[in-house]
């Protein structure tokens, strides 16, 4: 299943700004948007964005509506919380929008 194109393209509103906010704060920062380095892929699955600074990494994941607690949604979750369990200065931080 794929985004509409209104929901991709707030998707990608959403990603950029939450990567450029971290990167005003001194973040390193990678994102799967055109203009940053890509993050790798995390359980199979590549986060929106990965900041990262000072020895602590935020990994977000922005969903839509759309496709909210969809199969693929839910494993990614999954995927992204356990590694945020696994590393004691790792957080996962899921938005979704509308």
């Amino acid at each position: 299943m794929a985004r509409s194109k209104k929901a991709q393209s707030k998707h990608d509103a959403e990603v950029r700004r939450i990567a450029m906010e971290h990167k005003n704060k001194g973040y390193e920062v990678k994102a799967d948007l055109g203009g940053f380095p890509r993050p790798d892929t995390i359980g199979g699955f590549r986060p929106d964005v990965v900041a990262t600074k000072d020895g602590e990494r935020k990994i977000f994941e922005i969903e839509t509506t759309d496709l909210v607690n969809s199969p693929r949604d839910k494993k990614q979750q999954q995927a992204f919380r356990n590694a945020a369990k696994r590393s004691k200065n790792t957080i996962f931080k899921r938005k979704v929008i509308k």
